[in-house]
């Protein structure tokens, strides 16, 4: 009971938020109730099962001498245990890939930094004295200024759509070689940036300038596409004074840049290709971006919350201020899945092995007991203790071998099942099931040796003489 009154709290705060009625689960009466009349329940099963299977008469048992009787029970303890062990094993494997998945997803470069970098948006409406896609433009630049002035802050940039919190739309794009080809149209993300945002999530300009100030006015049509998209649009070629246009608004961009590729949804997916356009449209009312995200470089991230939510107020006292993050938060968000379904898999995993253990035990330890005449003619005839630990540890390492045979044929069916959720790791992978059924095996033979060596300390006198 004190495990789980330790453990529940810690399970439940790496449980992703999804979960439905999270708030209302816990150890609480009911469920020690259900668990107890659980145990007592699985106590006289287990009590009342071997009861009777002893009681029922078996006149081949004694015409044998009992071998029969005794070989069909230690089959039925055996395969317990195997069964225990091969239980034991797939919650292990299953829990190894997902660790080793979070692993590999620790090592994915997304493209930008999730370090010392706050975000929020600001929902600002007309009713601010704005009406037109400059008029934002222009109060956003603003307020990005005054921002950038507060203590601390290195870099304060504005994006639609922030990686790992919001999805990007979709629209397609015609290059101007092939404007004439309604076939022609590549499906590319687009999104709306300004200010400093790439130096901000430390995005890589690889070709030609970012958008500056002068980008965000009426007609200007400047744009910096990402890596997979100049990639698509003109393959193998500079993407720099290239011109595209949107199918839907037939509006004509210039390229003037090109940026690292980002993982837009998760460290698990691949990269968007990105069109990143200015705040202002081609014409006043082509677009008018109500809230968008501001990203802030600073080490004050956790912190500096406070002192931009006053310089928002002042400049739009009407306007909320939401979704505020860190995007340090936002990627270990992004794992929070993953990681409870590892947490998970991990205490059941444990929990199966220690009752393989402890199963694997206690039939040894009886077996010893039921063997102790036979041990002590042994070593009467000369057998020597090492040689008696060898046999009862070989006897264990059988059963437990029998289950590790059973446990990756089953593992190798059932893991498939994770695989939606593993990353950088195959759900077959031989490196795992390789070393956790080498740990499975030596937790058996650790779970054999005590027996064993209770065997090997038998004093053939007493033993004799008991008999």
């Amino acid at each position: 009971m004190s495990i789980a009154w330790a453990g529940v709290p810690a399970l439940l705060a790496a449980a992703p938020p999804a979960v439905p009625n999270l708030g209302r689960a816990g150890v609480d009466g009911t469920v020690l109730l259900f668990t107890a009349a659980t145990a007592a329940v699985c106590a006289m099963l287990c009590g009342t099962l071997p009861a009777i299977w002893s009681s029922a008469p078996d006149l081949r048992g004694l015409r044998d001498g009992g071998r029969h009787s005794t070989g069909r029970a230690r089959w039925r303890r055996d395969g317990l245990v195997v069964l225990q062990t091969a239980l034991g094993l797939v919650l292990l494997i299953g829990s190894a890939l997902l660790f080793r998945s979070f692993q590999e997803l620790r090592r994915v470069d997304p493209g930008y930094d999730v370090e010392d970098v706050y975000t929020f948006q600001l929902g600002v409406e007309e009713t601010e004295g704005l009406t037109d896609g400059p008029s934002f433009a222009r109060f956003h630049m603003e307020l990005m200024d005054r921002i950038g002035a507060l203590p601390g802050v290195e870099s304060v940039g504005i994006v639609e759509n922030v990686p790992l919190n919001e999805g990007v739309a979709a629209g397609r794009y015609r290059t101007e070689e092939r404007a004439d080809d309604p076939e022609a149209g590549v499906l590319l993300s687009y999104t709306f940036a300004a200010g400093d945002y790439w130096s901000t999530m430390g995005i890589e300009l690889t070709e030609g300038r970012l958008l500056a100030a002068d980008d965000h006015v009426v007609g200007a049509g400047n744009v910096v596409v990402s890596r997979a998209a100049a990639e698509r649009l003109w393959p193998g070629e500079s993407a720099v004074g290239r011109r595209l246009t949107s199918e839907s608004s037939g509006a004509w961009y210039t390229v003037v840049g090109v940026v690292g590729d980002v993982l837009q949804y998760g460290f698990d997916g691949e990269p968007e290709p990105l069109v990143y356009l200015p705040l202002v449209g081609p014409t006043p009312t082509s677009w008018i971006l109500t809230s968008p995200a501001y990203v802030v470089k600073t080490t004050r991230a956790d912190d500096i919350g406070p002192e931009i939510r006053a310089l928002a107020r002042e400049a739009a006292p009407t306007a909320p201020m939401y979704r505020t993050f860190t995007m340090a938060g936002l990627a270990e968000d992004s794992m929070v899945p993953l990681t409870f379904m590892a947490l998970a898999l991990g205490i059941a995993s444990i929990l199966a092995m220690v009752l393989g253990a402890v199963g694997l035990y206690g039939v040894l330890s009886y077996v010893v007991a039921q063997r102790t005449r036979e041990i002590g003619v042994r070593m009467a005839l000369g057998a020597e203790a090492s040689g008696v630990r060898r046999m009862v540890v070989m006897q264990g390492a059988r059963v437990v071998l029998t289950g590790v045979g059973v446990g990756i044929a089953v593992a190798a069916a059932t893991t498939r099942a994770l695989e939606g959720m593993l990353f950088g790791v195959e759900p077959a992978d031989a490196l795992t099931f390789a070393t956790m059924s080498a740990g499975m095996v030596l937790v058996g033979i650790f779970a054999s040796y005590l027996p064993a060596r209770r065997a090997s300390s038998v004093d053939p006198v007493e033993s004799l003489r008991g008999s």
